[in-house]
């Protein structure tokens, strides 16, 4: 998460959606004028007259800000009046596609070699997790404050560089597209449409759980197969 005074916003970061670019993207302007970081995978929080850099890690235990923080619990720490004051964002992405993409990141950490397994393994094998999995990465509550929309506006993976651009225009952040990293980037090794993956009780699992995201972003959903 982010909070800058200087340019009045505050980003909540979700998960799988290119969070850790978009949030290396605005570090700076968390941090006093002058003060350029270096940032990777890892920070510690960050906190200054300027802003707040959540921490940013595996474990955030003992830690007052950090990096996937509730969209409530920012507003409780901060206040009603400067959470409303603040233009909020964060970045959304179809769910059936960040499915996907954590499970080729949860198996880059603990397997090797699925790059040479037959597509039809990966397939049973990622069906077989999701169906189980599917509400693991549900993260609305980045979002959604009591079932209502807390943020201004919706970054979608889908038009990243776009939907920067219009979130810079916004808070009077200058638009680099350049700049924006690959931090995390997809970790799937095999490139297939995500609708390639899908059975139907995996496709199933995803849409019960992701009810509110296909709903309200109207996303595609995989051809039942």
């Amino acid at each position: 998460m982010l909070l800058s005074h200087a340019h009045r916003f505050i980003y909540t970061k979700t998960v799988k959606t290119a969070g850790t670019s978009v949030e290396v993207y605005f570090e700076n302007a968390c941090v006093p004028a002058g003060e350029n970081r270096i940032s990777g995978h890892y920070v510690e929080e960050t906190v200054t007259s300027a802003g707040i850099i959540g921490y940013r890690g595996a474990d955030p235990s003992g830690r007052t800000w950090y990096n996937h923080m509730p969209a409530k619990a920012i507003r409780d720490l901060i206040g009603c009046a400067t959470w409303d004051e603040y233009y909020k964002f964060c970045v959304v992405r179809n769910p059936f596609d960040k499915m996907v993409s954590l499970w080729w990141f949860i198996n880059s950490k603990q397997e090797h070699g699925r790059e040479n397994q037959d597509f039809s393994k990966i397939r049973a094998d990622f069906c077989s997790w999701c169906a189980s999995h599917a509400k693991f990465a549900i993260d609305r509550d980045k979002y959604l404050i009591d079932g209502r929309i807390s943020v201004d506006f919706f970054i979608r993976y889908e038009a990243l560089t776009d939907d920067l651009d219009n979130v810079c225009q916004q808070i009077g952040y200058p638009f680099q597209p350049e700049r924006l990293g690959r931090f995390k980037s997809d970790s799937r090794v095999i490139k297939r449409p995500f609708s390639d993956y899908y059975d139907r009780s995996a496709a199933a699992a995803v849409s019960a759980a992701f009810d509110w995201e296909l709903d309200h972003f109207c996303y595609a959903r995989p051809s039942e197969a």
